[in-house]
């Protein structure tokens, strides 16, 4: 049986890491945190793996989706110190636009609906101006806060897929032949 790439990666890593502490572990404490050599970690989260929190036809929506996007309303509202409690309020509706969005967009690709990623980056470097910063420089600031560039352009194409789907549905198919438009050029001449 052969591995693939990234398990033979993670055995690695893992290899790696239990030596680092299994190093660790042979030398004394200095630190005067007497901290016992067989340290246990219960429930912790794993930083490499994602979760997920809802799945829409067939679609993961994970918690870091819904982190990045509860960093965008913070980051937005730093005047105002948002309670816990009220950040579990907003942190579900997060979870239900992101629901939404996600139907937005498979329903545009039902449509064959489609939008362009420079589109899309359009939107985002207009963006990135309104907070008086370039696309790179907005990258890092989204990326600062704990947020990212890809769950904001996620949103853009959601709300533009959305935009297109209902201009689509409202405006009517019409066609018109080059016949029908010589006929009513010859009447209007008449």
């Amino acid at each position: 049986m052969t591995l693939g790439r990234f398990p033979r990666i993670a055995l690695v890593a893992a290899t790696s890491l239990l030596s680092v502490v299994a190093a660790a572990q042979s030398q004394p404490d200095n630190t005067g945190l007497n901290i016992p050599s067989n340290v246990q970690f219960v429930g912790t989260q794993q930083p490499g793996v994602r979760k997920a929190t809802a799945i829409v036809n067939g679609e993961v929506i994970t918690e870091s989706d819904i982190d990045q996007r509860l960093a965008l309303i913070v980051a937005s509202n730093r005047e105002v110190q948002i309670p816990a409690d009220e950040l579990q309020r907003i942190r579900a509706q997060v979870l239900r636009n992101l629901i939404d969005e996600t139907l937005q967009i498979q329903a545009a690709a039902q449509q064959e609906v489609s939008v362009e990623d420079r589109d899309v980056n359009q939107y985002y470097d207009r963006f990135a101006t309104g907070f008086s910063q370039t696309p790179q420089t907005f990258s890092a600031y989204l990326r600062s806060i704990g947020s990212s560039d890809r769950s904001l352009k996620r949103q853009i194409r959601g709300e533009l897929s959305w935009q297109r789907v209902q201009r689509r549905n409202i405006e009517p198919f019409v066609t018109v032949g080059e016949d029908e438009v010589q006929a009513v050029i010859a009447r209007l001449n008449a």
